[in-house]
């Protein structure tokens, strides 16, 4: 049920992170083209670029997460069933430690943030740092997805 959940949740986040990847590079082209082409400079592109940018980044690192795809180290050999069990709960209990600082400081930078505005688009500041308790609560949806899969999976 969780994983069916996930799967669905995935496709849809991948999809906007599809536009907003696209969304960044038209900005960045139309920020070059107007800077350089018609000498026009456009200040909301740079802030929309950041905005777009912070978002991706972080959404992004939790489909990672989700994947498996993040950095890994690879120290014990094969036959070693149980040091590996134990290494994974270690990473485990990593994760939600990272999880935890990204979702508990995440929403109290987006509250600091909150009352100051990006004057070129009009938007609290808040929207550049609620990337990071979003990426937090979803990484802690994949890990608990990755938890309930390993303990039905058992130690190899």
């Amino acid at each position: 049920m969780v994983e069916r959940v996930t799967n669905a949740t995935v496709r849809w986040i991948e999809l906007v992170l599809g536009m907003g990847f696209l969304a960044l590079i038209m900005t960045v082209g139309l920020q070059v083209a107007a800077r350089n082409v018609f000498r026009i400079p456009l200040i909301w592109t740079l802030d929309l670029a950041q905005l777009l940018f912070s978002w991706l980044i972080f959404i992004g690192a939790a489909m990672a997460f989700r994947r498996g795809v993040h950095y890994t180290v690879d120290i014990v050999p094969e036959g070693w069933a149980t040091l590996s069990a134990v290494l994974r709960v270690i990473g485990i209990l990593a994760s939600a430690v990272v999880i935890y600082v990204l979702i508990r400081y995440g929403f109290v930078l987006v509250g600091i943030r909150q009352t100051g505005l990006i004057q070129s688009l009009g938007i609290s500041r808040a929207w550049m740092f609620l990337p990071l308790p979003i990426c937090g609560l979803l990484m802690l949806v994949f890990l608990i997805e990755s938890t309930i899969r390993l303990i039905r999976k058992g130690p190899q």
